[in-house]
């Protein structure tokens, strides 16, 4: 019996060393999902404008906003803070000329944040590669968000989030996660941004339109948009086709109007 376990014991081993080599072979096939793009996302590569000697510090504007957001939470639990103090950065950048006045993070201001907050920036780094709203290299100007989520993928009248982000890219001749070569535009997708009622709809970050939303969109309203910002003016935000807030098509809400019912029964009535 002990012979035929130490058989046995030998087979499975022979067997799990089989599937290691095989997996190794295989590696790559596993992530062919765009390697490339996972390596992007995930690791930081020295480049002349964003390494350990990178110049960058918050602002004394932006040190009066930290000493608020920390406010907010225990002293013995800062890190809490480490996602609005990576916007926070994200948002400086932004107005900063000589990192391109666009909005991205820059490893030095990551490092930053991890001696304000007392936590080793390996944990930073976590979030920052985790989360897709942050960006970790320099992007166009005008970062074009456009939300691809069911609603605003089905959209109204046939017009969908899909028709959109296939007009600004034939527009700008990028693709999704690309800037153009003027620095001035970047294209990407966005989850839900909370204005379903007004599909489809994008957000544009940047100096100008500071996060604003652009509703109800139309391929010919959506580049209006755009050519506005290329002129250096500021577009109108909210919805585009002249609708009031979110009121429906038929220009009725109960706040104007009686609701049509049902109604609620009388709680007063005895049973």
């Amino acid at each position: 019996q002990g012979m035929s376990l130490s058989l046995v014991q030998r087979r499975i081993q022979n067997v799990a060393s089989k599937f290691a080599r095989l997996g190794q072979q295989n590696a790559r096939m596993i992530h062919s999902g765009r390697p490339a793009f996972a390596d992007h996302v995930n690791v930081h590569r020295d480049t002349e404008y964003n390494n350990l000697d990178t110049v960058w510090d918050f602002t004394p504007e932006s040190y009066k906003q930290i000493d608020e957001i920390l406010k907010k939470y225990p002293r013995n639990y800062k890190r809490s803070a480490v996602m609005p103090l990576l916007h926070l950065a994200q948002k400086q950048t932004e107005k900063m000329p000589e990192h391109g006045s666009s909005g991205w993070i820059p490893l030095v201001a990551m490092n930053k944040i991890a001696k304000i907050l007392d936590m080793p920036p390996m944990r930073v780094y976590e979030v920052a590669t985790f989360y897709t709203m942050y960006n970790r290299t320099p992007i166009g100007k005008h970062n074009i968000q456009v939300c691809t989520t069911t609603p605003c993928m089905v959209g109204t009248y046939g017009i969908g989030a899909y028709t959109i982000l296939d007009a600004i890219k034939k527009h700008l001749g990028i693709e999704v996660g690309e800037s153009t070569e003027d620095g001035l535009f970047h294209l990407m997708e966005a989850e839900c941004l909370g204005a379903c009622c007004n599909a489809p709809m994008m957000q544009i970050a940047g100096p100008i339109c500071n996060d604003a939303y652009f509703e109800d969109l139309t391929p010919e309203s959506a580049i209006a948009i755009i050519e506005k910002l290329r002129k250096g003016e500021k577009p109108a935000p909210g919805p585009q086709n002249g609708r009031k807030g979110s009121i429906g098509p038929l220009g009725k809400t109960v706040l104007l109007s009686e609701p049509n019912g049902p109604f609620c029964r009388d709680l007063n009535a005895k049973a």
